[in-house]
């Protein structure tokens, strides 16, 4: 049996959770009513009180059962790593996540006009794909894939999906501004340490990207 594609994908966090999620294996799942865009699943013209209803009613059925893990293209924006990691003092971890369990997000300038809502089963999975991964353009920055996980039993007041041979963790990166150690990091690590890419970015010079410190010696 052929081996499932995988993309590389990025997630962006401070240091604090950034070592805590390394150490136990696993990643936050966000639900969607804790997202911070107030429109997620409200990217249609919802004007008309009976259909602005029901995709209300549909926000909050999908909140109880499902959650998003939310990951990047590229982890070269200087603005991810301002607001998700920290100002720069976080970390971004790639994984190569399969290719079949990510849906790139699509950004649009105006709202959907209609509900069009689903009238069989076929629809009703390209509607829901299409609703839960539409966001206002300005969004566009974030060059997101969503990955959607059932929720299941909760630790303390999260949920969490563990590294596993869908989601495995490639690279870590280390914000230009991080105080975490090399001797930190692998102590996080363990046993990953052999098998993951571990390295420092600073800001390009010649372009606003973030890229790799090719320079190893300034991180201790």
């Amino acid at each position: 049996m052929a081996e499932p594609n995988t993309r590389r994908v990025f997630h962006f966090l401070n240091s604090e959770f950034g070592l805590l999620n390394l150490q136990n294996r696993r990643l936050k799942i966000s639900t969607l009513l804790g997202l911070n865009d107030p429109f997620e699943l409200l990217s249609n013209n919802v004007q008309n009180k009976q259909v602005r209803s029901l995709f209300d009613e549909a926000k909050r059925i999908f909140d109880k059962k499902f959650g998003i893990l939310c990951f990047s293209d590229s982890s070269e924006s200087p603005v991810q790593w301002a607001h998700y990691a920290d100002r720069n003092k976080g970390v971004c971890l790639g994984f190569e996540v399969r290719s079949d369990l990510l849906i790139d997000v699509q950004y649009i300038a105006e709202r959907i006009s209609g509900a069009n809502f689903p009238t069989s089963p076929e629809f009703t999975e390209r509607w829901m794909r299409q609703v839960l991964s539409t966001k206002y353009s300005h969004w566009e920055y974030e060059a997101e894939a969503r990955m959607f996980s059932i929720l299941k039993e909760k630790i303390g007041e999260c949920y969490f999906k563990e590294f596993d041979d869908d989601m495995v963790l490639a690279e870590v990166q280390v914000g230009f501004n991080s105080e975490i150690t090399r001797a930190q990091l692998a102590a996080a690590l363990g046993d990953l340490s052999e098998s993951v890419t571990c390295f420092k970015v600073r800001p390009a010079f010649g372009s606003f990207r973030m890229v790799r410190n090719e320079n190893e010696s300034l991180w201790k």
